[in-house]
């Protein structure tokens, strides 16, 4: 049976990824642009499954459709959020055995689905929606600058967003603008800085648009700065990760003693000096990875020149920030 024909004017149209009518091609496309899933058309009927896309270190952005009732079963995805965005017909999501669920309505909502959780997604024929994979590396860091601190643990967001009103409505202008974008010629799409900055707006109206445990501290009136103190001891971090230093030397060069600079960093960071300069370096590890090549790049070496010189510590350090190992980040990138 042949592939239905593609809508020239749909998102993303010149971005063509599949089309198919076969559910197993279906499967298998889909989990090399996004994640591992199970698929099923409900009844054995054919799909009229397309799938436009674009994809960077920070973003996977697709528009999606199955064109049929379709059941979607996804493991944990350990390594990245998926975000989908409802722009016509229905889906029904479930997260953590049916305790977390949510009814999606076309231009009303959307879901999330998590690195940690088990969910499940099904689509009615009429279903179309915004795709998005956010790898958690490049979101969790960008949240992190936000908050003036590293995130240490995986977010929480709910299971679904209002797109009508407020922060979930800027959600989906935001989408749609970088949609937009990246279909006309000319655009972004040939402008990689112009494109990085408008994917990063994409990801901070995505951390205010959907709920998560570090919401109340992203909304909160901004009060006093920093003290000076942890402003410089930062600035000196990122400019020197690089460089073998301990924290007793840092305290040295600020003039501080060791314990006011580590209780300072307690207060107002809410990690200790040695964290933070750890997922600096982590942070700066995985960006070498993500852009190299594995035909000529070691995880050993990028780990050592970013002072990692245990490895089996490293990887384990890694897999608990990024949710995969170092390697896999490689063949990846």
């Amino acid at each position: 049976m042949g592939a239905p024909s593609r809508d020239p004017g749909e998102p993303l149209a010149g971005h063509a990824v599949m089309n198919t009518a076969d559910v197993d091609e279906a499967q298998h496309v889909v989990t090399e642009v996004y994640v591992r899933h199970e698929l099923d058309s409900l009844g054995g009927r054919p799909l009229d499954a397309r799938l436009n896309c674009v994809a960077s270190e920070r973003m996977t952005l697709g528009y999606l459709v199955y064109g049929a009732n379709a059941s979607l079963d996804l493991p944990p995805l350990e390594s990245c959020y998926h975000v989908n965005l409802t722009l016509s017909g229905n889906t029904r999501v479930t997260r953590r055995g049916g305790r977390d669920h949510a009814i999606t309505a076309g231009g009303r909502s959307g879901a999330v689905l998590l690195p940690t959780e088990h969910s499940t997604v099904t689509w009615t024929p009429e279903a179309t929606q915004f795709a998005m994979k956010f790898n958690r590396g490049p979101l969790e860091e960008h949240l992190g600058s936000l908050l003036g601190r590293p995130i240490h643990d995986p977010l929480d967001f709910d299971v679904t967003m209002d797109l009508t009103t407020g922060p979930g409505a800027a959600l989906l202008a935001a989408v749609r603008f970088l949609q937009t974008e990246m279909d006309r010629p000319g655009g972004i799409a040939e402008a990689p800085l112009a494109r990085a900055q408008l994917e990063t707006y994409v990801m901070t109206a995505l951390l205010h648009g959907v709920p998560h445990q570090y919401t109340e501290a992203l909304h909160a009136p901004v009060g006093e700065d920093r003290p000076a103190l942890v402003r410089r001891a930062v600035d000196y971090i990122e400019a020197h990760a690089a460089d073998a230093f301990t924290v007793p030397q840092l305290a040295r060069h600020l003039g501080v003693s060791t314990r006011t600079l580590q209780v300072s960093f307690a207060r107002n960071v809410g990690v200790s000096p040695s964290e933070y300069v750890r997922d600096v370096r982590l942070a700066r590890v995985h960006a070498d990875l993500v852009a190299a090549s594995p035909s000529d790049t070691s995880v050993t070496e990028r780990a050592a020149a970013w002072g990692f010189l245990h490895q089996g510590r490293f990887s384990e350090q890694y897999r608990r920030k990024y949710g995969q190992l170092p390697s896999q980040t490689l063949r990846q990138g």
